[in-house]
Protein backbone atom coordinates (compact mmCIF):
# COMPACT_ATOMS: atom_id res chain seq x y z
CA UNK A 1 0.00 0.00 0.00
CA UNK A 2 1.59 3.20 -0.93
CA UNK A 3 1.06 6.26 1.35
CA UNK A 4 -1.49 8.19 -0.84
CA UNK A 5 -4.45 10.41 0.73
CA UNK A 6 -7.35 11.67 -0.70
CA UNK A 7 -7.68 16.10 -0.10
CA UNK A 8 -9.54 15.05 3.12
CA UNK A 9 -6.11 13.33 4.35
CA UNK A 10 -7.94 10.20 5.53
CA UNK A 11 -6.90 6.61 5.45
CA UNK A 12 -3.83 6.26 3.02
CA UNK A 13 -5.53 4.93 -0.05
CA UNK A 14 -8.67 6.04 0.56
CA UNK A 15 -9.38 7.36 -2.68
CA UNK A 16 -8.71 5.70 -5.65
CA UNK A 17 -6.58 7.46 -8.69
CA UNK A 18 -9.17 8.15 -11.21
CA UNK A 19 -8.25 8.22 -14.97
CA UNK A 20 -9.74 11.33 -15.69
CA UNK A 21 -8.48 12.81 -19.35
CA UNK A 22 -8.73 16.62 -20.00
CA UNK A 23 -7.33 20.18 -18.78
CA UNK A 24 -8.78 22.07 -15.93
CA UNK A 25 -11.69 23.79 -15.95
CA UNK A 26 -11.72 27.47 -16.32
CA UNK A 27 -12.10 27.99 -12.68
CA UNK A 28 -8.81 26.58 -11.34
CA UNK A 29 -9.71 22.99 -10.40
CA UNK A 30 -8.44 19.84 -10.48
CA UNK A 31 -6.82 18.27 -13.71
CA UNK A 32 -9.51 16.85 -15.97
CA UNK A 33 -12.17 18.30 -14.05
CA UNK A 34 -13.59 19.49 -17.29
CA UNK A 35 -13.20 17.16 -20.48
CA UNK A 36 -12.49 18.23 -23.67
CA UNK A 37 -15.31 19.34 -26.05
CA UNK A 38 -14.78 19.69 -29.98
CA UNK A 39 -17.38 22.44 -31.17
CA UNK A 40 -16.59 24.10 -34.43
CA UNK A 41 -17.21 27.91 -34.92
CA UNK A 42 -16.11 30.80 -34.30
CA UNK A 43 -16.83 32.68 -30.72
CA UNK A 44 -19.86 34.50 -29.86
CA UNK A 45 -20.20 38.64 -30.17
CA UNK A 46 -19.78 38.82 -26.52
CA UNK A 47 -16.01 37.25 -26.81
CA UNK A 48 -17.26 34.20 -24.97
CA UNK A 49 -15.53 30.62 -25.92
CA UNK A 50 -14.36 29.71 -28.75
CA UNK A 51 -17.24 27.80 -31.04
CA UNK A 52 -19.46 28.72 -28.18
CA UNK A 53 -21.69 30.20 -31.49
CA UNK A 54 -22.05 28.05 -34.76
CA UNK A 55 -21.50 30.16 -38.04
CA UNK A 56 -24.14 30.87 -40.13
CA UNK A 57 -24.83 30.79 -43.62
CA UNK A 58 -27.03 33.86 -44.64
CA UNK A 59 -26.71 35.36 -48.54
CA UNK A 60 -27.90 38.80 -48.86
CA UNK A 61 -27.14 42.27 -48.13
CA UNK A 62 -26.55 44.38 -44.83
CA UNK A 63 -29.96 46.25 -44.04
CA UNK A 64 -29.72 50.33 -44.24
CA UNK A 65 -28.95 50.09 -39.94
CA UNK A 66 -25.59 49.13 -40.75
CA UNK A 67 -26.44 45.47 -38.65
CA UNK A 68 -25.04 42.04 -39.86
CA UNK A 69 -24.34 40.85 -43.25
CA UNK A 70 -27.45 38.79 -44.86
CA UNK A 71 -30.24 40.29 -42.17
CA UNK A 72 -31.97 41.64 -45.32
CA UNK A 73 -33.07 39.75 -48.43
CA UNK A 74 -32.95 41.07 -52.00
CA UNK A 75 -36.57 41.81 -52.65
CA UNK A 76 -37.93 42.59 -56.42
CA UNK A 77 -41.52 43.31 -56.32
CA UNK A 78 -44.00 45.37 -58.57
CA UNK A 79 -47.04 47.21 -57.57
CA UNK A 80 -50.10 48.11 -59.98
CA UNK A 81 -52.12 51.04 -59.93
CA UNK A 82 -54.29 49.83 -62.83
CA UNK A 83 -54.11 49.89 -66.20
CA UNK A 84 -50.67 49.18 -67.02
CA UNK A 85 -48.76 51.50 -65.04
CA UNK A 86 -46.36 49.81 -62.82
CA UNK A 87 -43.97 50.75 -60.32
CA UNK A 88 -40.66 48.06 -59.96
CA UNK A 89 -38.14 48.28 -57.13
CA UNK A 90 -35.20 45.88 -58.40
CA UNK A 91 -33.51 43.57 -55.57
CA UNK A 92 -30.14 45.47 -55.35
CA UNK A 93 -29.19 44.97 -51.71
CA UNK A 94 -29.94 48.03 -49.65
CA UNK A 95 -26.95 49.72 -48.02
CA UNK A 96 -26.52 53.12 -45.90
CA UNK A 97 -25.95 54.98 -48.93
CA UNK A 98 -27.75 53.40 -51.83
CA UNK A 99 -31.22 52.99 -52.49
CA UNK A 100 -33.41 49.87 -54.33
CA UNK A 101 -33.72 51.40 -57.74
CA UNK A 102 -37.31 52.16 -58.71
CA UNK A 103 -38.60 52.55 -62.33
CA UNK A 104 -42.42 53.83 -63.56
CA UNK A 105 -43.95 53.05 -66.60
CA UNK A 106 -46.07 54.99 -68.68
CA UNK A 107 -49.39 54.85 -68.36
CA UNK A 108 -51.41 53.63 -71.14
CA UNK A 109 -55.20 53.75 -69.01
CA UNK A 110 -58.17 55.95 -69.20
CA UNK A 111 -55.42 58.63 -68.25
CA UNK A 112 -52.95 58.83 -70.99
CA UNK A 113 -50.23 60.77 -68.91
CA UNK A 114 -49.92 60.94 -65.23
CA UNK A 115 -48.55 64.14 -65.31
CA UNK A 116 -50.56 67.41 -65.99
CA UNK A 117 -51.05 69.12 -69.28
CA UNK A 118 -48.58 72.49 -68.90
CA UNK A 119 -50.38 75.34 -69.31
CA UNK A 120 -50.15 77.88 -72.18
CA UNK A 121 -49.63 81.63 -73.03
CA UNK A 122 -52.48 84.05 -73.54
CA UNK A 123 -50.11 85.88 -76.20
CA UNK A 124 -51.16 83.47 -79.50
CA UNK A 125 -54.46 83.89 -80.61
CA UNK A 126 -56.85 84.92 -83.56
CA UNK A 127 -60.29 85.83 -84.88
CA UNK A 128 -62.25 83.94 -87.79
CA UNK A 129 -65.43 84.47 -89.06
CA UNK A 130 -68.37 83.10 -90.81
CA UNK A 131 -66.74 79.54 -90.95
CA UNK A 132 -63.72 80.89 -92.49
CA UNK A 133 -60.17 79.83 -92.18
CA UNK A 134 -58.54 82.71 -92.56
CA UNK A 135 -57.63 84.73 -89.77
CA UNK A 136 -59.33 88.36 -89.09
CA UNK A 137 -56.53 91.17 -88.28
CA UNK A 138 -53.90 90.95 -85.61
CA UNK A 139 -55.49 90.92 -82.03
CA UNK A 140 -53.79 92.45 -79.52
CA UNK A 141 -56.45 91.72 -76.51
CA UNK A 142 -59.30 89.89 -76.31
CA UNK A 143 -61.43 89.75 -73.69
CA UNK A 144 -65.46 89.31 -72.03
CA UNK A 145 -65.19 85.16 -72.47
CA UNK A 146 -67.70 85.08 -69.35
CA UNK A 147 -71.04 83.68 -68.06
CA UNK A 148 -73.14 84.21 -65.50
CA UNK A 149 -76.21 83.26 -63.71
CA UNK A 150 -78.62 85.30 -61.44
CA UNK A 151 -79.43 84.16 -58.38
CA UNK A 152 -82.67 84.22 -56.61
CA UNK A 153 -82.90 83.04 -52.39
CA UNK A 154 -85.57 81.87 -51.11
CA UNK A 155 -85.64 82.12 -47.36
CA UNK A 156 -87.88 80.08 -45.34
CA UNK A 157 -89.46 79.72 -42.36
CA UNK A 158 -87.38 77.97 -39.48
CA UNK A 159 -84.04 77.24 -41.25
CA UNK A 160 -82.21 80.19 -40.03
CA UNK A 161 -78.66 78.30 -41.19
CA UNK A 162 -79.18 79.09 -44.44
CA UNK A 163 -81.57 80.71 -47.67
CA UNK A 164 -82.08 78.02 -50.57
CA UNK A 165 -80.46 79.33 -53.87
CA UNK A 166 -81.94 78.71 -57.38
CA UNK A 167 -80.63 79.77 -60.59
CA UNK A 168 -82.38 82.36 -62.77
CA UNK A 169 -81.73 83.61 -66.18
CA UNK A 170 -78.29 83.34 -67.46
CA UNK A 171 -76.07 85.77 -69.41
CA UNK A 172 -72.98 85.80 -71.80
CA UNK A 173 -70.80 89.10 -71.28
CA UNK A 174 -69.95 90.96 -75.14
CA UNK A 175 -66.65 90.06 -76.60
CA UNK A 176 -64.00 92.39 -76.49
CA UNK A 177 -61.49 92.51 -79.43
CA UNK A 178 -58.50 95.01 -79.63
CA UNK A 179 -56.58 94.76 -82.52
CA UNK A 180 -53.64 96.46 -84.87
CA UNK A 181 -55.11 99.32 -87.29
CA UNK A 182 -54.14 97.72 -90.76
CA UNK A 183 -55.60 97.48 -94.25
CA UNK A 184 -58.02 95.03 -94.25
CA UNK A 185 -61.51 96.93 -92.88
CA UNK A 186 -63.52 93.66 -92.28
CA UNK A 187 -64.26 93.96 -89.02
CA UNK A 188 -65.43 98.42 -89.80
CA UNK A 189 -67.57 97.05 -92.48
CA UNK A 190 -69.43 95.07 -90.34
CA UNK A 191 -70.07 96.97 -87.94
CA UNK A 192 -71.62 99.21 -91.35
CA UNK A 193 -73.71 96.93 -91.95
CA UNK A 194 -75.75 97.52 -88.14
CA UNK A 195 -75.71 100.94 -88.98
CA UNK A 196 -77.42 100.63 -92.10
CA UNK A 197 -80.00 98.63 -90.50
CA UNK A 198 -79.39 95.10 -91.77
CA UNK A 199 -79.36 93.33 -88.24
CA UNK A 200 -80.47 89.85 -89.86
CA UNK A 201 -76.58 89.30 -90.89
CA UNK A 202 -75.31 87.90 -87.71
CA UNK A 203 -72.03 85.86 -87.93
CA UNK A 204 -70.40 83.14 -85.63
CA UNK A 205 -66.41 82.88 -85.07
CA UNK A 206 -64.00 81.28 -83.04
CA UNK A 207 -61.50 82.87 -80.98
CA UNK A 208 -58.55 80.22 -81.64
CA UNK A 209 -55.76 79.67 -78.79
CA UNK A 210 -52.42 78.70 -80.16
CA UNK A 211 -49.11 77.59 -78.77
CA UNK A 212 -46.02 79.56 -79.68
CA UNK A 213 -44.99 76.66 -82.18
CA UNK A 214 -48.57 77.58 -84.38
CA UNK A 215 -50.45 74.71 -83.06
CA UNK A 216 -54.18 75.09 -82.19
CA UNK A 217 -54.71 74.40 -78.40
CA UNK A 218 -58.42 75.70 -78.37
CA UNK A 219 -61.48 77.21 -79.63
CA UNK A 220 -64.24 79.32 -78.09
CA UNK A 221 -66.89 79.48 -80.59
CA UNK A 222 -69.29 81.67 -80.47
CA UNK A 223 -73.01 81.97 -82.54
CA UNK A 224 -75.33 84.44 -83.72
CA UNK A 225 -72.90 87.59 -82.95
CA UNK A 226 -72.73 90.90 -84.25
CA UNK A 227 -70.90 94.29 -83.39
CA UNK A 228 -72.39 96.35 -80.67
CA UNK A 229 -69.94 98.75 -80.91
CA UNK A 230 -66.54 100.21 -82.38
CA UNK A 231 -63.67 102.19 -81.43
CA UNK A 232 -61.25 103.79 -83.66
CA UNK A 233 -57.51 104.62 -82.70
CA UNK A 234 -56.35 107.16 -80.82
CA UNK A 235 -53.96 109.51 -82.51
CA UNK A 236 -50.68 111.21 -80.86
CA UNK A 237 -48.01 112.75 -82.68
CA UNK A 238 -45.39 111.97 -79.42
CA UNK A 239 -46.62 108.53 -79.66
CA UNK A 240 -44.82 105.61 -81.26
CA UNK A 241 -47.40 103.20 -80.03
CA UNK A 242 -49.34 100.67 -83.10
CA UNK A 243 -52.81 102.29 -83.62
CA UNK A 244 -55.69 100.20 -82.11
CA UNK A 245 -58.81 99.70 -82.82
CA UNK A 246 -61.78 97.81 -81.07
CA UNK A 247 -64.95 96.03 -81.57
CA UNK A 248 -67.45 94.80 -79.01
CA UNK A 249 -69.40 91.38 -80.53
CA UNK A 250 -72.91 90.59 -78.73
CA UNK A 251 -73.42 86.94 -78.85
CA UNK A 252 -76.12 84.06 -78.06
CA UNK A 253 -73.55 81.88 -76.45
CA UNK A 254 -69.96 80.25 -76.57
CA UNK A 255 -68.94 76.54 -76.76
CA UNK A 256 -65.51 75.19 -76.19
CA UNK A 257 -63.48 72.87 -78.37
Amino acid sequence: MSDWRGRGKGRPEGQASPEIKGGPGKGGGRPGSQPSLSITGGPGKGGGRPGSQVSLDITGGAGRGGGRGGSQPSLAAKIDFGGDFKYTMKGSPATGSARAETSIGTNTGPEKSPRVADPEGNFMFYLVLGGSTTPVAQFKEASGLKSSTAIFEIEEGGMNHRVHKLPGQSRWDNIVLRYGVSSDTQLAQWRNEILSDEFAKRKSGSIVMMTTAGEEVRRYNFTDGWPVAWEGPHFAADSAEVAVEMVEIAHSGIQIT
